[in-house]
């Protein structure tokens, strides 16, 4: 089974990460506003600019040499804003090396400065728009996709199989007696639960799989060209080493959790409603039979 080497982010960290971005974006407008000064009043230019390292030394480099590195893994697009910046940083430079040569070196210093500057503000945005958009499509709980998101994954998955590709399985997942946990130690530690068993499923099932927050306690999984038996196989297996993963609620207190299982195919010409329908069926069956288990509901 191929394992995922990335963690997601979650939703309130990406928004909290917009929000930064907000504020290194002003610090970069403020940087802009003092070097243009620099070149239209003809003021002396500090020795800090004409630095290799430059691009570390500005409020904005700061900023981003300060990041972790495991944000810098988990949000690829903020891990790219360090090369345009970067960049920037060395036209700029040229730039200022130029002002005592002639019209023409400086024009041409200057128009490479201008692109490479607008290519880093057009780097910050795109970044500033994917964060927002996993916002608006992750759950922010448990870090999964949410049921929006789901339905029209799930849609696009339909109209794939319906031209031709192999058809794909749609896992239902359920916590089995959650309401003990949320009973028993408080829903603090039912939504560590919850967070947990989510990050379980995005690390352990194959990089291609999907997994959704469904509801409550329940997530939804899409197995993309898989065949029912093989879906059963690897979802036995992910089964039992949930039953066996620690999931620590406290300092003091670590717990474990099962899970029920039900599973169906999504066929050509099928509604994804139908087999959601299905699949929660067969996760009926997994619940009646003592739970913490994996049910097939196959036509």
């Amino acid at each position: 089974m191929q394992r995922k080497h990335t963690k997601s982010i979650d939703a309130n960290a990406a928004l909290s990460i917009v929000k930064e971005l907000d504020r290194a974006l002003a610090m970069h407008q403020h940087w802009m506003k003092d070097f243009y000064r620099l070149i239209i009043c003809e003021e002396p230019v500090p020795p800090s600019c004409m630095n290799q390292d430059a691009h570390l030394r500005c409020d904005f480099g700061r900023w981003y040499d300060s990041l972790d590195a495991e944000t810098l893994l988990q949000v690829p697009n903020v891990r790219l804003l360090g090369e345009p910046h970067k960049a920037m940083h060395d036209s700029a430079r040229k730039l200022l090396d130029s002002l005592p040569l002639g019209n023409e070196a400086r024009k041409t210093s200057y128009l490479i400065f201008v692109d490479n500057a607008l290519d880093f503000r057009q780097a910050i945005h795109h970044c500033q728009s994917e964060l927002l958009q996993r916002v608006c499509t992750v759950d922010h709980l448990t870090g999964a996709w949410n049921r929006h998101t789901m339905e029209s994954r799930l849609r696009e998955e339909a109209e794939r199989i319906s031209r031709g590709s192999p058809p794909c399985v749609i896992c239902m997942i359920d916590i089995d007696h959650f309401k003990v946990v949320n009973d028993q130690y408080g829903h603090p530690a039912g939504d560590k639960a919850l967070s947990t068993v989510a990050r379980f499923l995005m690390e352990n099932l194959r990089i291609y799989d999907i997994t959704f927050r469904y509801g409550g306690e329940e997530f939804l999984v899409c197995l993309p060209d898989t065949q029912l038996a093989e879906a059963e196989q690897l979802l036995n297996r992910l089964r039992v080493e949930l039953s066996d993963y620690p999931i620590q609620i406290t300092e003091s207190k670590v717990i474990k959790v099962s899970a029920s299982f039900g599973i169906a195919s999504l066929n050509a010409g099928e509604s994804v409603s139908d087999v959601v329908e299905r699949a929660d069926h067969a996760l009926l069956c997994a619940k009646s039979q003592g739970r913490n288990r994996v049910c097939v509901w196959d036509i």
